[in-house]
């Protein structure tokens, strides 16, 4: 039998035969199965982790914008607070005259950071301001005359509350927001929210000095920061601080409260959002590592077992031939010299035999002895042989 294996110049075996790669069928189903396995699980784990990267990136924004806006409402409120103390001097005193006014407001003013000057109309004209210094040319304006800054002065005079105007350009030059809060009095004197209106007391605080303290500015190197709400309209205000188009990138959203209204504020990352954690390219190089190192024992695995394979079919090849060695070393054949005369056979060392001495040394038959018929009249004439003892 001829085998369908042959020994290459490396002594690996191999396979002959016209479907010879039929063996590595399961190698390469295997090799199929896993590779189709762990880039399922590298999608699964990329998607988790990415998701994961863009909830810890919102996260961090929303912490930031929490410190912002608790500091912007701290700042705010503190410099409004000081106003509610001067509405209750004038409040109490409503023929308050400049120097009065002045010296209040002098006093609150050195405990303000961001207040640039305090003003007190009686009706809607602004008659004080404080510091009179750059002030000039707001004092005796009538809000009445000012459309852009009227519908918010009407909005404090109906509401009777206080509202945070802005930001806007001031007549007396910068950008800033006006908290305004009406004045109610009653016959008494005292204030009350059901009285007569008198006037409004209106603070002025520096924006860029607000936003400086609450460290939007600083943050803004990192973020990508909007801001909308003029007026106090929250959502439905318009953009005074950033870009407009931020509020259509998916950002994070805080909402920045006021007396009498709200800021929606909007944050992004300063280089846009992060869609791709950058742990997914060491997972990825993982993922193949970890295939490889697999592709690579399988393939080892299935050299071994080719080769322990061969050298079994060499194995049965070999008891085969053997076999067939065997049943064939007591067979006679060729050309055996045999005596004309006494038929002795000359054997491979030159010594004559009887031949079935020969035969028995050579073959697995045995004798025994008789006489045929045709020798035994030969030998003996006298004796009568039948038919039956043949």
């Amino acid at each position: 039998m001829v085998s369908k294996y042959k020994i290459n110049d490396t002594g690996l075996a191999l396979n002959t035969h016209p479907h010879r790669f039929k063996e590595w069928y399961p190698f390469f189903f295997w090799v199929l199965l896993l590779t189709v396995s762990i880039i399922a699980g590298l999608l699964v784990l990329e998607w988790t982790e990415n998701r994961r990267f863009m909830d810890n990136q919102r996260r961090s924004i929303v912490e930031q914008l929490s410190t912002i806006r608790a500091r912007l409402e701290g700042g705010l409120n503190a410099e409004l607070l000081l106003a509610r103390s001067i509405i209750t001097q004038v409040a109490i005193n409503t023929d308050i005259t400049k120097e009065q006014f002045s010296m209040i407001a002098e006093h609150f003013m050195e405990a303000s950071n961001h207040i640039r000057n305090i003003g007190l109309a009686k009706g809607t004209v602004l008659t004080y301001v404080y510091p009179v210094k750059g002030n000039e040319e707001a004092i005796g304006l009538d809000y009445l005359t000012i459309e852009s800054q009227w519908p918010a002065v009407k909005r404090v005079i109906e509401g009777r509350q206080t509202i945070v105007a802005g930001p806007l350009k001031l007549v007396q030059g910068g950008i800033g927001i006006i908290g305004r809060t009406p004045i109610y009095i009653d016959s008494k004197g005292d204030r009350d929210g059901n009285g007569t209106y008198f006037g409004i007391l209106s603070v002025v605080i520096d924006m860029p000095s607000l936003l400086e303290a609450a460290e939007l500015i600083k943050k803004n190197g990192h973020l990508a920061i909007a801001i909308r709400g003029k007026d106090g309209l929250g959502a439905k205000g318009d953009v005074f601080y950033g870009s407009e188009n931020l509020f259509e990138k998916n950002p994070v959203l805080t909402n920045i409260a006021l007396p009498g209204g709200s800021w929606l504020m909007a944050a992004t990352p300063a280089s846009g959002w992060g869609m791709t954690s950058p742990l997914i390219v060491f997972y990825r190089l993982g993922a193949l590592t970890v295939n490889l190192i697999i592709v690579a024992l399988l393939f080892v695995q299935r050299l071994e077992m080719i080769r322990r394979k061969k050298i079994e079919m060499e194995r049965k090849q070999l008891i085969r031939e053997l076999k067939a060695a065997l049943s064939q070393v007591k067979q006679l054949s060729g050309f055996l010299p045999i005596c004309a005369n006494c038929k002795k056979i000359r054997d491979d060392r030159g010594y004559w035999k009887q031949i079935e001495a020969y035969i028995r040394d050579h073959s697995e038959a045995n004798f025994s002895h008789g006489i045929c018929p045709d020798c035994a009249k030969e030998l003996y004439p006298d004796i009568t042989i039948s038919d039956d003892d043949e």
